[in-house]
């Protein structure tokens, strides 16, 4: 471009044989990228941090940063320390298995307790509902396509007869299991949810599950050395694949028994009802997570695991 604009009658600067000279916008020097930093805190660490509630992001984008995190969030239902697990797989057993192994673990459907929100525990009382049955013929069918070699279950009402119904008409056998019961919770079992947590003992159970204690017993403490035992039993049953029906605080002791997890972290999963967990287990007895409570066969036909 010319540096002006040329008057009437006047010859440019190429006519008259000068040289031309262009002038081009000048662009601003980009700035160095910032060198790469590479994040040292555990992965559930940054999980949870990623997992906080809407009021303390809003208030960090105001500058300062809530005193309190959220009780709450899709990885935490309590709470929970997951920092602290051991380094390394653990076996859960004490010797080489034949065979390699699958087991699938479900929480039992529906009951009338969970839908009046009513602390279950071991109690007997608590039934499957008509949508708990549909959600074990649901379960049958999304498993269909397996080769279970047999099929573990707690004793108590509501997850044996959801494993019938899960378990259909297979040949194999369907066996009770009674470290697969659920947590004893004494005098918290039929009270209302909401009641309960106005108690100091319903409090702990939800705030602080690793220390609850309650008329002398320590039922998260019970039910990790419940883990431990079905979990050897399962392991030692002749074939390689397993279905195992059960509660959720029996579940949950199981998974954090699995990836070494402490009591703390006892609250660290939540497995809905008719939800499916499957865990690897190679010849050491070392198991690996293949997924965490599945629910698709929950909403849609034709889902199949």
């Amino acid at each position: 471009m010319l540096s002006q604009p040329l008057a009437w009658g006047q010859s440019s600067l190429l006519e008259q044989g000068a040289p031309m000279q262009l002038r081009l916008p000048q662009r601003a020097a980009r700035p160095a990228p910032a060198p790469l930093r590479r994040c040292r805190q555990p992965l559930a660490c940054r999980v949870q941090r990623q997992s906080v509630d809407v009021t303390e992001r809003e208030s960090i984008s105001n500058g300062s940063i809530a005193q309190e995190q959220a009780s709450r969030s899709l990885y935490n239902t309590g709470s929970t320390d997951m920092s602290n697990s051991k380094p390394g797989p653990i076996s859960l057993v004490d010797h080489e298995l034949a065979h390699e192994k699958t087991v699938v673990f479900v929480r039992h459907g529906m009951t009338t307790w969970n839908e009046q929100k009513r602390i279950q525990g071991d109690s007997n009382e608590s039934t499957l509902t008509p949508m708990g049955e549909e959600q074990a013929k649901r379960t049958a069918a999304a498993l269909s396509r397996m080769q279970f070699d047999s099929c573990f279950t707690s004793p108590i009402t509501r997850a044996a007869r959801f494993a019938e119904l899960a378990w259909g008409d297979r040949q194999a056998p369907l066996l009770e299991l009674p470290t697969l019961k659920e947590a004893h919770l004494g005098w918290l079992q039929g009270m209302r949810q909401d009641e309960a947590i106005q108690t100091d003992e319903g409090l702990s159970w939800r705030q602080a599950p690793g220390d609850f204690g309650i008329g002398g017993r320590y039922p998260v403490k019970e039910v990790f050395s419940a883990a431990h035992d079905a979990w050897r039993e399962i392991l030692e049953a002749e074939g390689t694949q397993h279905l195992v029906v059960t509660h959720k605080s029996i579940l949950r002791a199981l998974l954090c028994v699995a990836l070494n997890l402490p009591s703390t972290s006892f609250r660290a999963f939540d497995i809905h009802n008719a939800g499916v967990c499957t865990f690897r287990v190679n010849k050491r007895g070392e198991p690996m997570l293949s997924n965490l409570n599945l629910t698709s066969h929950m909403h849609h036909d034709g889902v199949f695991y």
